[in-house]
């Protein structure tokens, strides 16, 4: 995943509309990325394809017309011939048109049917409601209970917009559509191919029973306990990816498109509570600039599920291992990933190398190897050292 490739022409864009492929044989869905299953179920079903380059994209971003389409396929397959005469308005039009007759589409008629509203992405709102309709329409049902403790878990709950709540609560309860690690919802965040794979999956085994009360989804398989590459979580195992991400990534190439999916990484939890120094009522982002190239190392590493980060001493930092910089308030100045074990010399500076995606003043993050850092005691930053290497 050197770059996001720009947006493509509508249709090709849309699902991957190659020939189909099991996900094992896509290149950028290996067997221990995190939402290999659902991707496999997704395309075995002919919900999804890949594209002809042997890649499925997972990072890519869905719209509110591809959802509609995805959402068709899955849950009233062949259904949207009987609408095909719509197609010369909108690719996406007999789907969109299927879903509004089944009471599913939310968007008024005048939304729904311009291709300037649907080809956009989809929020994780807008995905929950669609996700809510089509299980109603389906005769599925969860308890106000239910619903009520699923949204109150959530620390952003009250960001969530009105009309919402009650997908939001339905879709969480069943573990449809869950939270990040740091507690919240992000409900203007938007969703990718791979999550999107992840939900139909899991809407499919919460209607395993039939209709009447939903159930939630089942438990999920037990992280994995090698990195990515299917070794042992040694130093010398990361170093090896490391300097695999080296030829993908050289120096200077230009990280514009960030991370999409950073956020479901565990790194979201241990560095996006950080204020940032110039605005703490923000916080650092995990998809893009220098927040988003260190989660993508690290999950480039560990993969996204599994090795939850904890902090360490940084004398005690190793490679892979995501670095915070933060300012004398303790807030965050920026983030990196260790490249080098620290060595400590005889006036107890700790010099070590990172690599980092950084600016230097100008206006593209770009990215950087081997950069070296010194600290000792009193000086103006601080660093703290987050580990996901096991105990």
């Amino acid at each position: 995943m050197k770059r996001l490739l720009p947006l493509l022409l509508a249709l090709a864009l849309c699902l991957g509309l190659s020939a189909p492929a099991l996900a094992a044989e896509f290149s950028d869905v290996p067997p221990t990325y995190v939402f290999h299953q659902a991707i496999s179920d997704c395309v075995e079903k002919g919900i999804l394809s890949g594209y002809d380059d042997g890649t499925f994209r997972p990072a890519q971003r869905v719209t509110r017309a591809q959802f509609c389409v995805m959402l068709a396929r899955a849950f009233y397959p062949g259904e949207d011939a009987a609408y095909a005469g719509l197609k010369s308005g909108g690719w996406y039009l007999p789907s969109a048109a299927l879903l509004n007759d089944k009471g599913v589409m939310f968007y008024g008629d005048k939304s729904w049917k311009a291709p300037s509203v649907m080809n956009v992405r989809i929020t994780r709102l807008d995905m929950a409601q669609f996700i809510a309709n089509v299980m109603k329409n389906k005769g599925y049902t969860v308890p106000e209970a239910g619903r009520t403790a699923a949204l109150s878990k959530f620390a952003d709950a009250a960001s969530i917009d009105g009309y919402y709540r009650d997908a939001v609560g339905m879709v969480a309860s069943l573990g449809i559509i869950t939270g990040y690690a740091d507690g919240g919802f992000a409900p203007h965040e938007t969703m990718t191919r791979g999550q999107g794979a992840v939900v139909l999956y899991r809407m499919a085994q919460c209607m395993a029973g039939g209709p009447g009360t939903a159930v939630p989804v089942q438990k999920e398989q037990e992280a994995p306990t090698t990195l990515s590459n299917g070794k042992e979580p040694t130093e010398e195992n990361v170093l090896e990816i490391i300097n695999g991400l080296r030829e993908t990534w050289p120096e200077d190439t230009d990280f514009s498109d960030g991370y999409p999916i950073g956020n479901s990484s565990p790194v979201r939890a241990a560095t996006h509570p950080y204020p940032r120094a110039e605005d703490p009522s923000t916080h650092t982002s995990n998809t893009l600039g220098c927040g988003g190239w260190a989660t993508l190392v690290s999950d480039a590493v560990f993969g996204q599920a599994g090795f939850p980060a904890r902090k360490v001493p940084l004398e005690e930092a190793r490679p892979g291992d995501v670095m915070v910089q933060l300012n004398g308030d303790g807030r965050l100045v920026h983030v990196t990933c260790v490249a080098s074990r620290p060595q400590k010399d005889q006036d107890g500076r700790v010099s070590f190398t990172v690599t980092q995606a950084s600016t230097g003043g100008k206006t593209v993050y770009r990215i950087h190897w081997d950069d070296e850092y010194t600290w000792k005691t009193g000086d103006k930053y601080t660093y703290d050292i987050w580990t996901r290497y096991p105990e």
